[in-house]
């Protein structure tokens, strides 16, 4: 769960343990731990260390350090309000994945089976799942189809929260740090910050990854074509194709599932499918990266080099 992976050795993922009401929040908070709340809690550990330890501790000061220059030292570790902002976001987007799944599948047997305590839970768990670990507690396919689309809305956007926190803290001592930026292109400090910043920023995310994701539904539709137009196979359908691949290109590892077997969706696909949705999660995985080192993690001797170079000019 903290690493992500998704991988269970019950056939049937978490499905099993979804009336257990300790382990379920036992991973879901190594879910959140182990991926976008990972800065959060880090900068908490920090924190709570800096107010527990004496004042005169010899760790205090490389503390502080960290908490008033977190970027100057960690990619991961932003600012006080950066983080509140990430915290912000995430609580939002999985109280509302969670409220959909309780509320449209009020009076789905496939949900509704559970008693009301352990079915927040399992939807708690599930929504930290639809961005994280791919695990499930609930068969996906019998679901609200509502709660389908927002399953793979969440999916799409899972690198999102991440992403804004490290591009709204891109500057250290007045200057881009770049690592978001490719090297021609030139940013505008005065605009490198705010809100039209970062809604550009989304934009441009949102339209780059729809490219991939599109081409690699449209190659798996040739090659699974049989059996979408089968009226007798129903688990083969655009909709299932599409969750497939956004869940291969985000790297969660949720799925529709086809009846009657213990595989994905994908399990079904042709060789040639299988070869697309690797290439997707290949692709996906990649998104998000930095095109070179982050400026702000400077050694010392960089620091006086280019100090150096600037007193010249």
């Amino acid at each position: 769960m903290f690493n992500n992976l998704g991988l269970t050795l019950t056939p049937d993922s978490m499905i099993s343990f979804r009336d257990a009401e300790w382990p379920m929040v036992i991973m879901s908070f190594l879910a959140f731990a182990g991926n976008t709340c990972y800065p959060i809690f880090l900068r908490l550990s920090i924190w709570t260390m800096s107010k527990v330890l004496p004042r005169n501790s010899a760790i205090q000061e490389p503390l502080n350090f960290l908490l008033e220059h977190p970027r100057r030292c960690y990619t991961l570790l932003f600012p006080s309000k950066q983080t509140w902002v990430l915290f912000g976001i995430l609580f939002v987007l999985n109280f509302v994945d969670t409220l959909l799944i309780i509320v449209l599948d009020l009076h789905n047997p496939a949900v509704a089976v559970l008693p009301v305590g352990q079915r927040i839970l399992a939807a708690i768990f599930q929504a930290a799942s639809s961005r994280h670990t791919g695990t499930a507690t609930f068969v996906l396919s019998d679901v609200n189809p509502a709660v389908q689309l927002s399953l793979l809305v969440m999916m799409y956007i899972s690198v999102f929260p991440l992403a804004i926190s490290i591009r709204a803290s891109n500057t250290y001592e007045e200057r881009s740090l770049g690592i978001y930026e490719p090297p021609e292109i030139e940013v505008d400090e005065s605009e490198s910050t705010g809100p039209s910043y970062l809604l550009k920023h989304m934009q441009n995310q949102l339209s780059f990854d729809l490219w991939y994701i599109f081409l690699g539904v449209f190659c798996i539709s040739i090659a699974e074509s049989d059996k979408i137009m089968d009226g007798a196979d129903p688990a083969f359908n655009l909709f299932s194709i599409l969750f497939e691949v956004t869940s291969a290109y985000a790297n969660v590892g949720l799925s529709l599932g086809y009846p009657n077997v213990n595989v994905s969706l994908c399990g079904k696909f042709t060789p040639f499918g299988k070869v697309v949705i690797c290439i997707m999660m290949i692709r996906g995985r990649h998104r998000g990266l930095p095109y070179e080192l982050d400026r702000a993690i400077m050694l010392p001797d960089e620091r006086l080099v280019e100090g150096t170079s600037d007193s010249e000019a």
